[in-house]
């Protein structure tokens, strides 16, 4: 079985959108000074889920 580049490619570029679509709704913002803890570090594990999908992406370039 072998995959052709036009599907590595395909895989790749969905991946960058799916990183986007990542980042632009569950990326790191600013902490508000009445924000909670909890609420903050809930943001801070889902942007460090985003984070690890970059870094695994990157390894595989």
């Amino acid at each position: 079985m072998s995959i052709s580049l036009n599907t590595l490619k395909l895989h790749n570029d969905r991946l960058q959108e799916l990183i986007k679509k990542l980042d632009d709704n569950f990326g790191w913002e600013p902490v508000h000074p009445k924000e909670t803890i909890e609420s903050i570090m809930y943001r801070a594990g889902q942007a460090s889920v985003i984070d690890y999908i970059k870094s695994i992406e990157e390894d595989e370039i």
